[in-house]
């Protein structure tokens, strides 16, 4: 079995894995989830356009994306961590290994459903992107004058 005694490593360790992997995304994407609500609630233009609906949706689903694939990984490492001086079994070394692949896949629901996220709460956005795409994929030629 591969290790570290390294007593710097034991302290890094989980404060870079649940505190800055873990913690930090999830606490500021509620706090800045809340903040924009506030400040949409306060402006007046952008609920009379009806962009507060919108954009409080396209934050809620943010957020709730984050929380979701984060905070699973944080109590697996937590937990990885907790038990990492008990004496396991094979079996509950398989079923750890399970879980801790499928929660790490879970993880990356946060780096790539943002825009997947985003085109489902959106019609704005969809069709922006839309707009781009296809104005991307157009020929563009020049003509003689």
């Amino acid at each position: 079995m591969c290790g570290s005694d390294n007593p710097a490593l034991a302290i890094y360790s989980p404060i870079y894995l649940l505190g800055i992997i873990c913690g930090i995304p999830v606490g500021i994407m509620t706090l800045f989830g809340l903040l924009t609500y506030r400040n949409i609630r306060r402006t007046v233009h952008l609920a009379e356009l009806r962009f507060d609906r919108q954009l409080i949706r396209m934050t809620s689903v943010h957020a709730v994306l984050v929380a979701v694939s984060l905070i699973p990984y944080g109590i697996n490492r937590a937990y990885t961590l907790i038990t990492a001086g008990v004496v396991k079994d094979s079996d509950r070394l398989m079923k750890e290994s399970f879980a801790t692949t499928m929660v790490t896949l879970g993880t990356y629901l946060y780096y790539v459903g943002s825009c997947y996220a985003f085109s489902l709460t959106s019609s704005r956005f969809r069709r922006i992107v839309k707009k781009e795409i296809f104005a991307w994929c157009r020929m563009r030629r020049i003509a003689p004058s």
